[in-house]
């Protein structure tokens, strides 16, 4: 059953060449040290042992983040050891994984960028990712013309209980003032607010393909994609612009194009962001659903995309700012018009522009967050914020509780949840959490993850769903690899998450799991750190 209106929506080998491949990583000759410590390779059930980076590392040999990691086969953790700015066009970032369990852990599968064009028959580190929120970008591990990834292989890797093994892969640069930039990785929680130091930075064991030696293929940048959806007004955003879609319902009376008094909080609202954006072209497109034949809609849609311009003229206090409009008629439905849901998503004015780049006044001069801090793994049971029994049939044994909501210096937000098992029967998760038309009005592009989880600003009556990138992909727990834990035996639980964007003034929201198409729980209250 669907939610109500505001329920709905809610590469060649450097043989002998390890000093070249030192002076290419650190971009500077003279700053390159001598490598020291061991040159042992990955071995199944070995720790990897690879050179201490240069570069700001604590004590303990890693950047002090840690993030837990749900593999099937027992509790994991993955810690950053270091992202450096290499050279002027890359980063590399060495991280270590860490088997917290009592049996070995398999790492074949945990780490391949599956589902974005790339191979996901590959066993390497090439899911690894680099999430710029500012700018909306995904920047992926570099790779050959014959598609080797400049990352760890991983093939038949296996971790023995309490040992670890070194990751690495290199990335295409972001611009020079990106300086801090999220992590992500298949199975773990994204690690938020990592700096990217400049310097040299030894290789890793494994290591030994140098990026300026061999022919790269273009780097993979993915645009980041967020959705928000509302029974008035829906926003869409990526590094292309901000499409803001407004219910003609709301706007307008059935079948006219004269605004209703509604319209003129709705639009007022639109305007202040288009004041503050300083984009001098702003674009107006009305849309119908199919009910009636394009003689009515085409002209209909053209009318009442004018009105909204004319109204937010009046509106906008900066000058300078030129407004074209478009009727597209029944063209470019957003959701099926097999459904009055669908098609009253379809009747809508959209306006597009290019918003000024997130503010970050919870951020220092360094660009850190000062909100409070990241999520951060540590031994014994993570922190509750908040919690809730599943009602669902096949879920009442189960319980999610809140770890996190902290949003970064980019202006994104993680949430951070875990789900336990208290019954007496294995619980299966594999598709529980993802979009499905039956509670959301929409199926989700990638099965098997969590991009059905929704977060509610309840007072601006608005539901954000977790950032998508431009190869389909929720920045969000994938669950279709066979490594993914998916499966709860009693008494175990979980560690899954999601990145949002959401606006600077949303405090407090409210996160909610679905449960295969129902209902599931619901946690109320949740406030962002």
């Amino acid at each position: 059953m669907l939610r109500s209106n505001l329920e709905r929506q809610g590469i060649t080998r450097v043989g002998g060449g390890l000093a070249a491949l030192l002076v290419a990583l650190s971009g500077c000759a003279g700053d390159v040290e001598p490598t020291g410590g061991s040159d042992e390779r990955k071995t199944p059930g070995v720790t990897a042992r690879s050179p201490a980076p240069d570069g700001a590392a604590s004590p303990g040999g890693t950047l002090g983040r840690a993030v837990p990691m749900a593999h099937r086969q027992g509790p994991a953790h993955v810690e950053v050891v270091a992202l450096n700015r290499t050279s002027a066009t890359t980063v590399t970032g060495r991280f270590k994984v860490v088997n917290d369990g009592q049996t070995g852990l398999d790492l074949s599968t945990s780490l391949f960028e599956g589902g974005r064009g790339a191979d996901s028959s590959s066993l390497v580190a090439g899911g690894i990712g680099l999430l710029d929120g500012r700018g909306s970008k995904l920047y992926m591990p570099l790779s050959t013309t014959d598609h080797t990834c400049l990352c760890s292989s991983l093939a038949g890797t296996t971790i023995a209980p309490g040992e670890s093994v070194d990751v690495h892969a290199v990335f295409p640069a972001p611009p020079p003032d990106v300086r801090r930039v999220t992590v992500t990785m298949p199975l773990t929680v994204p690690v938020q607010d990592v700096p990217i130091t400049n310097g040299p930075l030894r290789p890793a064991a494994d290591q030994t393909i140098d990026p300026a030696s061999v022919d790269l293929a273009p780097p993979r940048v993915l645009s980041v994609h967020s959705r928000a959806e509302g029974d008035e007004r829906s926003v869409d955003e990526d590094a292309d612009g901000r499409a803001v879609r407004l219910s003609a319902d709301v706007l307008f009376a059935l079948n006219k194009a004269e605004l209703t008094s509604r319209a003129s909080a709705l639009l007022k609202e639109v305007a202040g962001q288009i004041d503050t954006s300083g984009d001098a072209t702003v674009e107006v497109d009305g849309y119908t659903d199919t009910t009636g034949n394009d003689a009515i809609n085409q002209p209909l849609s053209e009318r009442r995309a004018k009105a909204v311009a004319d109204r937010l003229r009046t509106l906008v206090t900066r000058g300078g700012v030129t407004f074209r409009t478009a009727g597209h008629g029944s063209a470019d439905p957003v959701a099926s018009n097999a459904s009055e849901e669908g098609r009253r998503k379809n009747r809508r004015v959209t306006v597009r522009f290019t918003p000024s780049p997130p503010s970050s006044p919870s951020s220092s001069a360094t660009g850190r967050s000062s909100g409070g801090q990241p999520f951060q793994w540590t031994p014994g049971e993570a922190p509750v914020s908040g919690s809730a029994a599943f009602t669902a049939d096949g879920a009442k044994d189960l319980r999610v509780e809140v770890n996190s909501a902290h949003r970064d210096s980019t202006g994104l937000t993680t949430l951070v949840w875990t789900v336990r098992n208290t019954g007496q029967s294995d619980a299966e998760l594999q598709s529980a959490f993802e979009q499905d038309q039956r509670y959301h009005g929409t199926f989700s592009p990638s099965p098997s993850g969590t991009d059905g989880v929704t977060v509610l600003d309840r007072s601006a009556k608005i539901w954000y769903y977790p950032l998508r990138d431009s190869g389909g992909q929720c920045v969000c727990t994938s669950m279709s690899r066979t490594a993914a834990k998916r499966t709860l035996a009693p008494g175990e639980s979980v560690t899954y998450a999601g990145v949002y964007r959401l606006p600077a003034e949303v405090r407090s929201v409210d996160v909610d799991f679905p449960w295969h198409g129902t209902a599931g729980a619901r946690v109320e209250g949740v406030a962002i750190g």
